[in-house]
């Protein structure tokens, strides 16, 4: 990607370049979720995991960036059934804070039961005062879809719950714990070149409610 971008504390682009940053910002946290290489010159996007989906209506997740760029903390959300050009998806909602803009959100249409390069039929972008700005099959593009490898099985405890956890490794030295208890992607914990982990997750209620890594 060339350069990295810390939210934290970030100034107004008094150009009026707000949506470059943005989108340099979902860059960086795409990296951490498997869908794009560290760097654009690498080749093809690795799949975003191609783990299944856990629908829980109204399930979240919200989860800390352990990496010194990107965003503090970040919520994932399970939205509504969607359509485009005629084929059915269902809503994953990324929401993050950024600082002199707002809450901003990174929607995306995924088709079937997995979250994958190939799935992902739209991508939108919400900022607040602007229009929504969508882009049609961002990341299905040849090569793009690749398989995980399975590693083992543990359990984690993640907010005072047991959790099963499966753990997956991908290419360029990533990995990603998944589990079936936790809403939306099941993930756990990602480590490789953006790394995050698991804060809290439920069914309904506020996923914004007692974040602790907002504002560090």
């Amino acid at each position: 990607m060339g350069t990295a971008l810390s939210v934290r504390g970030s100034a107004p682009d008094k150009s009026g370049g707000h949506m470059g940053r943005l989108l340099t910002l979902l860059a960086l946290l795409l990296v951490g979720l498997g869908a794009l290489p560290a760097r654009a010159q690498d080749g093809a996007p690795d799949a975003l995991f191609g783990l299944p989906l856990v629908v829980r209506e109204g399930g979240w997740a919200r989860y800390v960036n352990t990496s010194p760029d990107g965003p503090p903390e970040f919520v994932i959300k399970l939205g509504g059934p969607g359509r485009h050009e005629g084929k059915r998806g269902r809503w994953v909602l990324i929401e993050l804070d950024v600082p002199a803009t707002g809450r901003v959100g990174f929607d995306f249409l995924v088709e079937g039961e997995r979250f994958s390069a190939k799935s992902v039929l739209l991508m939108r972008l919400r900022v607040p005062g602007r229009p929504p700005n969508d882009t049609p099959a961002p990341f299905n593009k040849p090569g793009a879809e690749r398989r995980p490898h399975p590693l083992r099985e543990t359990t984690e405890f993640i907010a005072g719950k047991k959790l099963a956890v499966s753990e997956y490794s991908y290419a360029g030295g990533i990995t990603a714990q998944w589990s079936p208890s936790v809403p939306v992607l099941g993930l756990v914990r990602v480590s490789g070149t953006q790394s995050f982990q698991l804060e809290a997750f439920g069914v309904g209620g506020d996923p914004w409610k007692d974040a602790t890594a907002a504002g560090k």
